[in-house]
């Protein structure tokens, strides 16, 4: 299957306290209805970890992030990474699935992009940047269903 391109609806820049969890979250649609993540940590021996979703998917991943905002908002305190989410991922192409991790760790939120065959990209969200990365994938989340409506209309 030949990829469908992609047009990229956002990113976002993540500064993190840590460096080796600061990079870039970019979030495209492509014509098939396919969600494709990407993080690209920026230290220097960062790796990119792009993966493919499915709409049910990427609401589970948009639905793990807001459960993990609310742990955050509620001032539990996580020394340890504490698991809100594991979602498997698979696409249509071998080389874009996996899974998204989410987790939740000290005052932020740690999203991992793992591929079954490739690299594995983490970032730490901090609760500054938490509202602009929910931003990011609610205008997602709209277009999709815009584009899920205008398929039954």
């Amino acid at each position: 299957m030949s990829k469908k391109p992609y047009k990229e609806i956002g990113s976002l820049s993540i500064h993190s306290v840590r460096e080796e969890y600061s990079g870039v979250i970019k979030v495209s649609l492509n014509e098939m209805g396919y969600v494709e993540v990407s993080i690209s940590e920026t230290h220097e021996y960062g790796m990119t970890a792009e993966i493919d979703l499915t709409f049910e998917e990427y609401e589970r991943v948009l639905k793990a992030v807001d459960k993990a905002n609310d742990i955050l908002l509620s001032d539990i305190f996580y020394q340890e990474r504490y698991g809100v989410d594991l979602i498997n991922v698979s696409g249509p192409s071998l080389k874009r699935q996996g899974f998204i991790l989410v987790n939740v760790f000290e005052h932020s939120i740690i999203l991992v992009v793992s591929l079954t065959r490739g690299a594995d990209a983490d970032i730490m969200i901090g609760k500054e940047e938490i509202s602009l990365l929910r931003s990011l994938f609610k205008k997602v989340e709209m277009i999709l269903d815009i584009k899920q409506f205008d398929k039954k209309a």
